[in-house]
């Protein structure tokens, strides 16, 4: 049954998914429980929302994946973390994540978007990102000889 108050949260729902509709479930969810719904008001709406298309936790991920790029790239590990704290499901996250470009191709390109040559720097700014220790440290390996060739 759909009453006033599933009206109240359908319109606020609305008003954050927004004209993108990249928004996750989660996101959504959370939204409408810091607005005052209760949880199961909050997953009626967000149900309604799922069902009609305008709220697709794959398309929300895909669009999380294109804020990474060049400087901000992560490795797949980090990015099911990014995935998971935007509100997208953790199984659903850590198939988004295996996805992404292979962690020693995205390694080197993270070391090619940065200004610094400094062996230290980059092999901490990849630790940083989440990139296990012996491939950041063979990625910059790989960066500085490409750089010296």
């Amino acid at each position: 049954t759909r009453g006033p108050e599933f009206e109240k949260a359908r319109a606020e729902a609305a008003a954050f998914i927004g004209i993108t509709a990249s928004k996750s479930s989660g996101r959504v969810r959370q939204n409408l429980l810091k607005k005052g719904f209760d949880k199961a008001m909050a997953d009626q709406a967000v149900l309604y929302f799922i069902e009609r298309g305008y709220i697709d936790d794959e398309r929300a991920a895909e669009a999380i994946a294109r804020r990474y790029q060049g400087r901000k790239l992560r490795s797949q590990r980090m990015m099911a973390q990014v995935f998971i704290q935007n509100g997208i499901d953790r199984d659903l996250a850590c198939r988004a994540a295996g996805r992404l470009p292979d962690d020693r191709e995205t390694a080197l390109e993270l070391c090619r978007a940065q200004s610094s040559s400094d062996e230290e720097t980059l092999l901490k700014l990849l630790l940083r990102r989440g990139y296990p220790h012996g491939l950041a440290r063979e990625a910059v390996k790989n960066h500085m000889k490409k750089e010296n060739e």
